[in-house]
């Protein structure tokens, strides 16, 4: 299940170039509502709460995230989380996708207001393939989806997320460009 949830967030990144027409919206502070359907698993508000200790060893960041998912906080509820990211001409330049070592992408189709990217990760003994499409909506919003399977020898399992990204500011403050670590 962690290995499915990493790898339907990873594509939340830029994609290696390959034939990228960069979306026409504006550059800057953005904010991701983000909700997942794992159907035939637990909602993330139904899982065990993690242990004080364990949240405050996380990067503030990375613990409000997890704390809004298992509380259901955010945009809609139970499975959802909100994020910020820093889009810059460049990273938009990149597209949508991670290039992530353990996982090859298909660039599908690209234009100014829609990219549909799949992808195929291998990790272990456990296989993720799946296809993401961005749409443009305006020059403050953009919305897209991902559906994902994967296979870990024991189970399949499947998933959705659906995201909605709306601008926020041309200042990202000190939040970092998108595909930054």
């Amino acid at each position: 299940m962690r290995t499915l949830i990493l790898a339907g967030l990873a594509v939340l990144w830029p994609l290696a170039a390959q034939d990228i027409k960069p979306f026409d919206v504006k550059v800057g502070l953005w904010e991701t509502a983000v909700k997942t359907e794992t159907p035939g698993m637990p909602a993330m508000s139904s899982m065990p709460a993690i242990p004080p200790d364990a949240l405050a060893k996380m990067p503030p960041a990375q613990r409000a995230q997890l704390e809004a998912m298992t509380k259901g906080r955010g945009a809609g509820g139970p499975g959802a989380m909100t994020t910020r990211v820093c889009m810059t001409r460049e990273s938009l330049n990149r597209g949508f996708g991670q290039t992530d070592k353990a996982c090859a992408y298909k660039l599908v189709s690209s234009s100014s207001s829609k990219q549909v990217v799949h992808m195929d990760c291998t990790r272990g003994d456990t296989k993720v393939s799946g296809d993401m499409i961005v749409e443009r909506v305006d020059a403050d919003h953009v919305k897209g989806a991902v559906t994902m399977k994967s296979s870990d020898g024991e189970r399949p399992m499947e998933m959705k997320m659906s995201f909605d990204n709306k601008w926020l500011s041309a200042d990202c403050g000190d939040v970092k460009p998108a595909g930054v670590r």
